[in-house]
């Protein structure tokens, strides 16, 4: 599950590679649902092929390769989708949906379930498009603060947790860091956003900026599918995700798993008031 921490990974360990690289061929598997907000798929292969890679960058969950200063190439990993950097003659199998050839190795762009996607965009049309228009702040950037956050949760009847999910409000903080920042700040994810104290906001912003960080440093978490473009798992360990019946490593009671938003949660009761 790709959220900020992993495309923030792929980013930092695919800017050295291929940036200056000048991208020779171009295989798409023209039928692939990863191509559904790009109609031109097709015509993809002959916009980047003979380009050169100027930039890699991300936005939210986005990673943006800059193509020639005017074209971006723009994937989003969604839930199952991996880049990998492999060797050439490195055979593909039926969950591989692109790959971008270079002098002397390949990105592989793999996803079994075809929850990502992939489209191109000229620059101009970054401001239009909607998976762009709408995005909040970065969580690491300096606008992520707590008045910005008090102002959209302190009127709010939803659970924090789910608007933690709202991408209007903490862009690129998924599942896993939500129930994270949860955890660390002492707060339930239960809890609407109206019954929050400057406080509480103050030590939930706190909690998203160092659990994003910490992962960022160990290269991600790996709950299942999640892999960095050398094929490693990511070393981040988180404190509650996925911890349903263990002790709770503050105070030892069991953590509980609950659904918010029709997503898996999981908290202390104990802790997480």
């Amino acid at each position: 599950m790709a959220e900020l921490a992993e495309v923030e990974t792929f980013r930092k360990e695919l800017r050295n590679k291929i940036c200056g690289q000048k991208i020779r061929k171009v295989w798409i598997r023209g039928s692939s649902l990863v191509f559904r907000d790009f109609p031109k798929r097709k015509q993809l292969p002959n916009m980047v092929e003979g380009k050169v890679i100027m930039a890699v960058g991300r936005r939210c969950k986005y990673l943006l390769i800059g193509i020639d200063r005017n074209l971006t190439l723009v994937i989003h990993p969604g839930m199952t989708g991996n880049l990998f950097l492999r060797e050439r003659i490195a055979k593909r199998d039926r969950h591989c949906h692109m790959e971008l050839y270079f002098r002397n190795f390949k990105l592989t762009f793999r996803d079994h379930r075809m929850f990502g996607r992939i489209f191109v965009l000229r620059n101009k049309e970054f401001t239009c498009f909607p998976g762009f228009a709408f995005l909040g702040p970065e969580p690491l950037s300096k606008e992520f603060n707590e008045n910005w956050l008090y102002e959209k949760l302190s009127t709010r009847r939803a659970p924090v947790k789910a608007l933690l999910l709202d991408q209007k409000i903490a862009c690129g903080v998924g599942n896993i860091y939500a129930d994270e920042a949860c955890f660390i700040a002492r707060i339930s994810p239960l809890r609407q956003g109206r019954d929050l104290k400057h406080q509480d906001i103050e030590r939930l912003v706190r909690a998203i900026k160092y659990v994003l960080k910490e992962a960022i440093k160990r290269g991600g978490t790996t709950i299942r599918d999640y892999r960095n473009p050398n094929g490693k798992l990511g070393a981040n360990r988180p404190l509650v995700y996925g911890r349903f019946g263990k002790g709770c490593l503050t105070c030892g009671e069991k953590i509980y798993r609950t659904k918010v938003g029709n997503r898996t949660t999981f908290y202390c009761p104990a802790c997480q008031q």
